[in-house]
């Protein structure tokens, strides 16, 4: 792929990372300190409108396989995705005048407009990966290009907000106003580089895929079975749910753990996202080399496992003062960084094991039950911790959780069977396949 092909696909990864950070971060603290919900209720509201993304999510990856248009399979949902993302991430950040009933209503709607728009986009944007390139490495390097996309995206959507509502609150505006603020810029960032994306990956997908029968729910439900067949998926979803979790404690309880732990304001609070952010642009390319070097799943098991120990070893030390829960960020910015990193370019090569054994390539579906698992666990461990923060177990919620859950991560990772050798025996025996040649299966038990 030419430099130009690697930065117009990654310009739209701006459109993952920032809303999604800004509402997984944000959105359970907006709700209680201004709109004035119980953290219970807050995260009662914001687990069921994620929910709205697992089930938009599970039926737009098979739908855009069996699209057909001028634009593509998968570009079309880019385009349709920018304004109900953008306007409901704005809604959910305004301070409405409602209570009661109403209020609660209000959010529900809108969270559900901005979760359909974000599933919509990033379903058929992890599909397109997977077809823009089907070498092993070239798709960590397609992740590693996208993945600085996403450090913008993490900076708008973690760091900038809490300078904004300080900034602007010192000059009069209204707290509630002014997250609604940084939601607009937020939403405009990420409507851009959906856009950008859109318009540069013209005619970039596979334009020999085929599908041998029409879209239907039948049809959907009996491919997703399949899907789920599949040994690499298997321990694959296991990988997700683990980090997934340990990532939506962490982000989501930071704020909690800094204002009400160590008596932190916002600006300081801020330059703490800020650290992660340096550190993950930082690793970026030292992970993108040892994934080419060593394998992206011997890179994401060594990064969980090293994060892991990490986390718990603050846990029984500590965190109080500003200096240490500074290191902590970087030490859980090594698993964060790696897995967002690595995730997608490892989930691509599940397309050509379903092509192998089906017969057929199934990126959409791949992508959209791979976002149902992300869905599920994002929204199981909002609602957990609305009930953890409850009775007031922030240091738990912030550090000790999460790191027992990377260390599940990297045990399922090292478990995980498909790797660099066994994915080009693979591509060999779809070549084999293809030319009416029996296939050589040696050492592809484990995978098929």
């Amino acid at each position: 792929m030419t430099k130009k092909e690697l930065l117009g696909y990654g310009a739209a990864t701006v459109a993952d990372s920032g809303p999604y950070n800004f509402a997984t971060v944000y959105f359970i603290l907006f709700l209680t300190t201004i709109v004035g919900m119980s953290p219970e209720k807050a995260g009662t509201v914001s687990s069921t409108v994620i929910l709205a993304d697992g089930v938009t999510g599970a039926l737009i990856g098979y739908l855009s396989d069996y699209t057909r248009s001028d634009h593509g399979r998968r570009r079309p949902y880019l385009l349709a995705s920018v304004l109900p993302l953008c306007i409901g991430l704005c809604m959910i950040f305004s301070d409405v005048p409602l209570t009661g009933t109403a209020q609660i209503v209000f959010y529900v709607v809108f969270g559900v407009v901005f979760w359909l728009g974000f599933s919509t986009y990033y379903t058929p944007y992890t599909a397109l990966g997977a077809e823009i390139t089907d070498d092993y490495n070239e798709r960590s390097v397609l992740r590693t290009v996208a993945r600085y996309f996403g450090i913008a995206g993490n900076l708008l959507g973690t760091v900038c907000p809490l300078l904004i509502v300080s900034f602007m609150t010192s000059k009069g505006l209204s707290e509630g106003n002014a997250w609604f603020v940084s939601a607009l810029m937020v939403a405009v960032a990420a409507g851009a580089g959906i856009l950008t994306t859109w318009k540069s990956t013209a005619g970039k997908e596979k334009k020999e895929v085929v599908m041998d029968e029409s879209f239907s729910l039948k049809g959907l439900i009996r491919e997703y079975a399949k899907i789920l067949t599949l040994k690499p998926f298997i321990y694959l979803m296991a990988v997700i749910g683990a980090f997934i979790t340990a990532n939506t404690f962490y982000n989501s309880s930071m704020v909690f753990f800094a204002r009400y732990s160590l008596g932190m304001g916002d600006e300081i609070t801020s330059s703490i996202f800020l650290i992660s952010i340096v550190t993950n642009l930082v690793l970026t390319p030292v992970i993108g080399w040892a994934a080419v070097r060593i394998g992206k799943r011997e890179t994401i098991f060594l990064c969980m496992l090293l994060s892991g120990i990490g986390c718990i070893v603050f846990y029984l030390v500590g965190i109080k003062s500003y200096f240490f829960m500074g290191v902590y960020a970087v030490v859980f910015s090594v698993a964060y960084t790696c897995f967002w990193q690595l995730i997608n370019a490892i989930m691509y090569d599940i397309s050509e094991v379903a092509e192998f054994k089906f017969g057929k390539r199934l990126e959409g579906s791949i992508s959209s039950v791979y976002g149902l698992v992300f869905t599920v666990f994002t929204s199981l461990a909002t609602q957990i911790l609305g009930w953890i923060l409850k009775f007031e177990m922030i240091p738990e919620a912030f550090i000790l959780i999460p790191g027992i859950l990377l260390l599940a991560t990297a045990l399922f990772q090292a478990l995980y069977p498909l790797d660099e050798k066994a994915f080009n025996r693979l591509k060999q025996a779809i070549a084999d396949k293809k030319a009416g040649k029996e296939p050589d299966l040696n050492g592809l038990g484990r995978i098929l």
